[in-house]
C-alpha cells in the first residue's frame, strides 16, 4: 500500500534513507514509462531531497548530512519579511501520473562501483553474440538475420526499457557466468553491438564502464512515474496500510529554520534576470547581507557554481508565453547541469501565487507553473547540488519587497527544498492528506457528449469503458494513430501480438521479394496493432452501453482541434465533458535531453490542454478531468519535461475550478501503478517484491467514475493508487 508522503524537513532525510534504497531498484529496472503509471506512488516529495551514493548494482541513496546550524544573516537596507512558525508543521509533500506503472533512466553508476564476477573460463565476444540475437529475436520477433550489431535499440528495433529487463533475464539463464547485471549501465547502452560486449565483460570479470546519459524512451500516450522525497508522515502511513489511497494536496505553514541555504555563501553568486527590478534589488540585498552577488543575462553566461533564477518572474500577457516560460527555465537548468555534477546551488523564483496555486495566484501564470517540478527532477539527478525552489506572491509589490522576501528565505530558510512565500509573511509549504472519497451521482448522463484525448488506447481507454457503463454517454476518442477505414486481412487474426505480426508481415514481404528494414516493419505492425486496440476500445464502450467515435488529430494543432471539435458537435452533438489523457514520455538526463524532446513531451500535455480548453470555450463543461502524473510532484529521473507539463495540468486544474465553479466538476488525477499495458508477469512479479501494489484495470476505472460522482468538487488535485508496503522499520514519524 502507500508507504506515505514525505516530509520536506531536512533532519528527517537520513531516517527515510534505507527506505529510498529499498526502492531504488525500481529506477534501475522500469526505465521506461510507456502506459505505466508509477513505480512508488508512496514517495511524493517536496522537501529536502537526499543525496545519491555511488551505487552498486542499483543506485543507493544516502541523506544528506544536516548543516551546522548557522545565526540567521539580517538582510541589510531591506527588511525582510515576517515568518510565522507553525509548530511542528506537517511534511511537505507533493503528487499526480495518468495509466500504468513506469520507471526512468537510473543515475549514472561509477566504472568503480560496477558489480565485478570472476568467470572460471572467460566468454567470448563470438559466443555472447549468437545468444543475444537470439534472445532479441524471441523477445522482438525480428529473425536473427535482420539483426546488426550496429541497430540502435530503440530508433531501430523499437527495443524500450522494460523490454531489455525481459532480455537481460533472458540472457541471465542462458549464460550462468553472468553475475548481476547493473541496469543503469545497461539503460546506457544504445547499440546491439554495445550490450554484447558490455555482457561478455560480465561474464568475464571485466568491471562495467557506466553510460553518461539515461535513454529515451518511446513516445506512449501514458505517464509516468517516480521515486523520490524526504520524509514519510505517519499518519498518511497508517491511513494507507491497506486498501488504495486516495490524497488530497495542501498548503501548511512552515518555520523558519534561521540558517543560510547550504553552499549559498561560498562562492560568487549569479542572479540571473531582472523582472521589474526584481534581480536589481535582490543583488543588493545579498550584497547587504555580505554575499558575492551580480545580474546576469542567462545561465549560459554565468561561469558560476551558485545561481538564482528569476527569468520565471517575468510578466506574462496570455497563457501562450506564460507556457513559453518552462522551456527556458527547462534551457537554463540544463545550462547548469554541468556545475551541479560537482555541487554547486541552483534557485529558482516562481510566483504562482505563493503557495503553488494551491490557494490563489494568476490563471495566465498558471501556464508557467512546471518550474516546482523541474526543481523536484533536478533533486533526483544532481544529488551533489544544493536546490531551492520558491514560489513568491509578487502580485502588484514593489520589487525591494519582493527581492527582500527572496533574500529572506535564501538566508535564513536553510535547506528547505520548496518553500512558498506569502505575501503576508506566512512560510507555506505542502502536503497530502488521506482523504476518502464521498460517494455522489455522476455529472453526465445518456445525453451527453464527452471528448477524451489519448483515449483511444492504453489505460485512458479502460477508464473511458467504465466511465461509458456507468453513463451511457457519447465518447469522442482523440488520437494520434489514423484508424483505416478498411479491416486487417483476415489472416492476421492468427498474429495476436507484436513478435507474431512481424513474423507474418516478414514472410509476406518475402514472397512479394520487398525489402523490410526493422524500423518500417516497426511502424507497420505498430499501426495494425493501434488499430485493433482502438476497434477493440470503440467495441467496448459500445458494449457497456456508451456510444463511441474516433478522431485521428493532432492535439498540438490548434486549428485541427478546432475542427474536429467542431465536427463532434455537428455530428454528435454538444459536448458537455473533456478528459485530456493524452502524453508521451523521451527521457533523458536534464544534461541531455534535447530541445525537441522538450518539446514533444511538453506540448503534448500543455499545448494540447490549451487547445482543447480553447476549443471548448464555448461549451457548458459539465467535467474536466486531466490526468496528470505523479513525476509532477516528486520528480522523476529523465522526464524533466513529463514532469513540468502535469504540474502545469495541475495548477492550470486549481484554477480552471475557481473559474468555472460548482458548474463543472474539475479534477487532475494521479494514478498509482496500473496492473495492465506492458507489465508483464516477470515485472509484476519484480514490482510485487518490492512491495508495489499495482491498480487492477477495473478498480482504477471505477475510482475514476467516484471521483467525477463526487461532491467533494473543491478537492481538485487527487492522489490514486496504490504504493509500496513500508516496514514498520522504515516508517518514519512525523
Amino acid at each position: 500500500m502507500l508507504a506515505a508522503y514525505q516530509s520536506a524537513q531536512h533532519q528527517t532525510a537520513v531516517a527515510h534513507t534505507a527506505y529510498l534504497n529499498s526502492m531504488a531498484q525500481a529506477h534501475s529496472a522500469f526505465l521506461d514509462a510507456a502506459q505505466h503509471g508509477i513505480a512508488v506512488l508512496g514517495q511524493l516529495a517536496g522537501g529536502t531531497a537526499p543525496a545519491i551514493a555511488a551505487p552498486t548494482a542499483v543506485p543507493v541513496i544516502a541523506a544528506a548530512p544536516t548543516p551546522a546550524p548557522v545565526a540567521a544573516p539580517v538582510v541589510a537596507a531591506l527588511a525582510p519579511a515576517p515568518v510565522v512558525a507553525a509548530p511542528a508543521p506537517a511534511p511537505v509533500v507533493a503528487a499526480p501520473a495518468p495509466a500504468p506503472v513506469v520507471a526512468a533512466p537510473a543515475p549514472v553508476v561509477p566504472a568503480s562501483a560496477a558489480p565485478v564476477s570472476v568467470s572460471a573460463t572467460p566468454v567470448s565476444v563470438e559466443e555472447m553474440t549468437p545468444k543475444l540475437l537470439g534472445v532479441v529475436s524471441d523477445r522482438t520477433g525480428y529473425p536473427s538475420e535482420m539483426l546488426t550489431m550496429d541497430m540502435e535499440l530503440e530508433s531501430d528495433l523499437g527495443i524500450d526499457s522494460i523490454k531489455r529487463v525481459e532480455i537481460l533475464s533472458a540472457m541471465q539463464d542462458l549464460v550462468p557466468e553472468l553475475p548481476e547485471v547493473d541496469l543503469a549501465v545497461m539503460a546506457g547502452l544504445a547499440t546491439l553491438g554495445e550490450i554484447v560486449a558490455y555482457l561478455t565483460d560480465q561474464a568475464s570479470g571485466a568491471a562495467s564502464i557506466a553510460p553518461t546519459t539515461a535513454p529515451t524512451t518511446a513516445p506512449t500516450t501514458a505517464p509516468p512515474a517516480s521515486l523520490s522525497g524526504a520524509a514519510l508522515q505517519e499518519d498518511a502511513a497508517d491511513a494507507a496500510a491497506s486498501g488504495f489511497g486516495r490524497f488530497v494536496v495542501r498548503a501548511h505553514s512552515l518555520p523558519l529554520p534561521g540558517s543560510p541555504l547550504p553552499g549559498l555563501l561560498d562562492s560568487p553568486i549569479a542572479v540571473v534576470g531582472d523582472p521589474d527590478g526584481i534581480g536589481t534589488a535582490l543583488v543588493a540585498a545579498l550584497a547587504a547581507a555580505g554575499a558575492d552577488a551580480r545580474l546576469i543575462d542567462a545561465v549560459a553566461d554565468s561561469g558560476q557554481n551558485s545561481v538564482i533564477y528569476l527569468a520565471n518572474l517575468r510578466s506574462v500577457t496570455d497563457s501562450g508565453k506564460a507556457s513559453s516560460l518552462n522551456r527556458d527555465a527547462f534551457e537554463a537548468a540544463k545550462s547548469f547541469a554541468p556545475a551541479a555534477a560537482s555541487g554547486g546551488v541552483f534557485v529558482a523564483v516562481d510566483d504562482q501565487g505563493g503557495a503553488f496555486a494551491t490557494t490563489g495566484g494568476d490563471a495566465e501564470r498558471a501556464w508557467a507553473g512546471g518550474l516546482a517540478a523541474l526543481m523536484r527532477t533536478a533533486g533526483i539527478e544532481w544529488p551533489s547540488a544544493s536546490l531551492k525552489m520558491i514560489d513568491i506572491d509578487g502580485a502588484g509589490r514593489a520589487a525591494q519587497l519582493v527581492a527582500a522576501d527572496i533574500a529572506s528565505e535564501l538566508l535564513n530558510g536553510g535547506a528547505d527544498r520548496e518553500v512558498g512565500l506569502d505575501a503576508d509573511g506566512t512560510r507555506i509549504g505542502l502536503r497530502a492528506e488521506p482523504v476518502d472519497v464521498t460517494a455522489g451521482t455522476l455529472p453526465i448522463g445518456a445525453n451527453d457528449v464527452v471528448v477524451v484525448s489519448g483515449g483511444g488506447r492504453g489505460v485512458t481507454a479502460a477508464t473511458t469503458i467504465e466511465l461509458a457503463r456507468s453513463s451511457q454517454a457519447a465518447f469522442v476518442l482523440l488520437g494520434r494513430s489514423e484508424l483505416t477505414e478498411e479491416p486487417e486481412p483476415e489472416h492476421y487474426g492468427a498474429a495476436h501480438d507484436d513478435a507474431a505480426l512481424k513474423q507474418l508481415l516478414l514472410a509476406e514481404s518475402k514472397k512479394a521479394d520487398e525489402k523490410l528494414t526493422p524500423a518500417k516493419l516497426k511502424k507497420l505492425v505498430g499501426g495494425v496493432l493501434a488499430n485493433r486496440e482502438i476497434r477493440a476500445t470503440l467495441a467496448s464502450i459500445e458494449a457497456a452501453g456508451g456510444r463511441a467515435s474516433y478522431l485521428a488529430v493532432d492535439i498540438t494543432d490548434a486549428s485541427a482541434v478546432r475542427s474536429a471539435l467542431e465536427s463532434v458537435r455537428s455530428d454528435v452533438g454538444p459536448i458537455s465533458g473533456l478528459i485530456h489523457g493524452a502524453g508521451v514520455l523521451a527521457d533523458k538526463l536534464i544534461a541531455d535531453k534535447s530541445s525537441a524532446q522538450f518539446k514533444m513531451v511538453f506540448n503534448t500535455k500543455v499545448e494540447g490542454l490549451r487547445n482543447l480548453l480553447d476549443a471548448t470555450s464555448g461549451d457548458q463543461l459539465a467535467v474536466l478531468c486531466l490526468f496528470s502524473s505523479v513525476a509532477a510532484r516528486t520528480g522523476n529521473i529523465g522526464q524533466a519535461d513529463y514532469a513540468m507539463a502535469n504540474d502545469v495540468l495541475n495548477k492550470v486544474a486549481a484554477h480552471e475550478r475557481v473559474r468555472r465553479g460548482d458548474s463543472c466538476v474539475v479534477k487532475s488525477l494521479g494514478w498509482g501503478p496500473w496492473a495492465g499495458g506492458m507489465v508483464t508477469p516477470a515485472l509484476k512479479t519484480h514490482f510485487e517484491s518490492m512491495g508495489v501494489e499495482l491498480i487492477d484495470l477495473d478498480v482504477g476505472s471505477r475510482m475514476l467514475v467516484d471521483e467525477l460522482s463526487s461532491p467533494q468538487t473543491d478537492q481538485v488535485e487527487i492522489v490514486l493508487g496504490g504504493g509500496v508496503i513500508a516496514p514498520a522499520s522504515q516508517r518514519i514519524n512525523a
